[in-house]
């Protein structure tokens, strides 16, 4: 009797001792479960620090303002010319070889020949307005200034209806290609090329 109470006693501490050996793996405070909840706290915290930030949308041209800041005071004698760049839809305003402004604007849309800007060397012309309307594309814009073809192709407004309203698409596209062969620029800028670039000004239009 006294050794069949030995063998149960011997038995019951071997298995006393199994369960305490399995208990740390089934606890969520083990050693080995803090390990993981680190290890994934971890992973997380360097999941989130390698999400890239989205990446913000450009700010689309106010048609209502000069698109460059303050306009530059430009001299008597000024050897001023037009650098426009297809590529960048912007146009520049230049003194020799000094950027003295520069512009937003949309060129022609190059769906055709008869939406395409023109490259090469021009002057401006004599032929310039505070407004027109054009039945044939039923639009038109404020202050314009022929630089080809005495009234064809233009540097003016962005485009508006009969009423003189800015037309909404064209304006949201102003610094996207848009025209169908002028330049269009904000009001203000457009105002300011009418009252301060002269006559046989030249004109450098690019890819």
């Amino acid at each position: 009797m006294n050794v069949f109470y030995k063998v149960c006693i011997v038995f019951a501490l071997i298995a006393a001792m199994g369960i305490t050996a399995f208990l740390p793996s089934l606890s969520p405070h083990s050693s080995s479960g803090r390990q993981a909840e680190q290890n994934q706290t971890s992973h997380t915290i360097s999941s989130k620090e390698k999400t890239p930030a989205s990446s913000s949308k450009a700010r689309p041209v106010s048609w209502n303002k000069p698109s460059g800041g303050s306009y530059p005071v430009i001299g008597k004698n000024e050897p001023l010319w037009i650098d426009v760049a297809i590529k960048k839809q912007k146009v520049y305003i230049k003194s020799g070889s000094r950027t003295l402004y520069t512009m937003q604007a949309s060129t022609g849309l190059d769906s055709s020949p008869d939406t395409t800007t023109p490259t090469g060397t021009y002057y401006i012309q004599a032929e310039r307005g505070k407004w027109f309307y054009s039945p044939k594309y039923k639009e038109g814009a404020k202050y314009w200034v022929s630089w080809k073809n005495h009234g064809e192709f233009l540097f003016h407004s962005v485009p508006m209806n009969q009423n003189k309203q800015v037309l909404p698409a064209d304006a949201a596209n102003l610094g996207k290609k848009d025209s169908h062969g002028c330049i269009h620029l904000t009001v203000p800028d457009a105002k300011w090329v009418y009252e301060h670039i002269p006559y046989n000004t030249k004109v450098v239009i690019h890819a």
